[in-house]
Parts: C-alpha cells; structure tokens; sequence
C-alpha cells in the first residue's frame, strides 16, 4: 500500500480535525477538539505528519521533546475511521508507527518515550514495548480512562 508522510501544514488543519470527529465519541471525547485546534495551530511542527494515502488524507501524528523532563511523547496518532479496513489499518499503523520512531532515532536523545491513550489502544501500544504507569478512570471522558503509558529508549 502506497503510503506517504508529509510533514503538517495548516492547509490540513481540516482534515485533521475530520479524523478526530471520525473517531468521537469511541476513541476521543469530543471536548478535546479545543486542545487539538490549540496543538495544531501552536506546537505542530515538523516532528508531526499526516499520512496520504492516493491524495486522502488518512491519518496523522508525531512527537515532541520536553528536555525539562528527558521525554519524548507521541502526539495525536489517529487515523480516519473506517479509511481502510481492519487489515490494512494495521499495516498502516505499523508503518506509520515506525516512521515516526525513525523521526525519535533522529533527535538522538536517550529519553523515555511516553503516550497517554485510552484502555482502548492499551494493548495495541504494548505491541510496540510501551507499559503502563498510570491510569486514571475517566480522565479522557465518560468512559474513556487515561492510560499513560512509557517505553524506555536508547537510540
């Protein structure tokens, strides 16, 4: 499947927040739509890209760096519900999920890398060595608990 990662512009600001809408209320609480509009128009830069697929825009993410607490995180991994069937999804996230590792090789920094997600992507997340440190029931909405989840990195 014929993949490609672009770096975010604004120009898909739009597309980006129909991926999130597409996944309200199962796997994001409408709410944060606030904080994703905050994030894309402040702090998405070249770290966080969207991925096409034949010209659609399917799916986004990336990661950021907090030198004050030696972390690297993975911001807004999402993908259009229903874009590309069961089989194909995961391909995709598997591919998509190593390039943004790539990206993390890239800094060359030796700090943990940490997602916060729902116990709906627990599993899927220990697949790529991330363990959970904390949950808070509900912390993301009705029903969806924060996982915050950590995977120890050297590069």
């Amino acid at each position: 499947m014929p993949l490609q990662f672009h770096p975010y512009q604004l120009s898909y600001k739009e597309a980006v927040v129909d991926i999130f809408k597409s996944n309200c209320p199962k796997y994001f609480d409408v709410n944060d739509l606030q904080e994703l509009n905050y994030f894309l128009n402040e702090h998405a830069d070249d770290n966080f890209n969207i991925v096409s697929f034949k010209g659609e825009i399917i799916g986004c993410g990336g990661h950021y760096v907090k030198n004050e607490d030696q972390t690297i995180g993975i911001a807004w991994v999402m993908f259009k519900r229903f874009s590309l069937g069961r089989r194909n999804f995961f391909q995709v996230a598997d591919d998509f999920f190593e390039h943004i590792l790539e990206s993390i090789r890239n800094e060359k920094l030796d700090f943990d890398i940490i997602i916060n997600t729902t116990q709906l992507l627990e599993k899927t997340f220990n697949q790529y060595g991330f363990k959970t440190e904390q949950i808070i029931k509900d912390g993301f909405g009705s029903h969806l608990d924060h996982y915050r989840m950590r995977k120890r990195w050297a590069p």
